[in-house]
């Protein structure tokens, strides 16, 4: 089975942009992690997926769009590395 593994900073991302729907709406909030986790699970399964990206910070990986946000990952030998999670609207070249 394809594994993901979120890094601290996409871990970091996932808790903190869900903390924050969650002020408005708890709900969303949680069907958001929900969809973001199963795009990741769906990358993990298909790696090729999404945009070649360099980015400045993180290197050569691959971009995601998941509704309003952007997942950056990693192709690994079991699955994918999910470096980031991060909203579209942000200079996504400097993320």
């Amino acid at each position: 089975m394809a594994r993901v593994r979120y890094s601290q900073l996409a871990s970091s991302d996932l808790y903190e942009n869900s903390e924050f729907i969650a002020r408005d709406k708890p709900e969303a909030a949680y069907r958001w992690v929900e969809k973001i986790e199963s795009a990741c699970r769906t990358l993990a399964t298909n790696p090729e997926m999404g945009q070649r990206r360099i980015s400045k910070n993180h290197g050569p990986c691959r971009s995601f769009s998941c509704g309003s946000y952007v997942i950056f990952f990693r192709a690994l030998d079991d699955g994918v590395e999910i470096v980031r999670i991060v909203r579209g609207e942000r200079d996504l070249d400097n993320v």
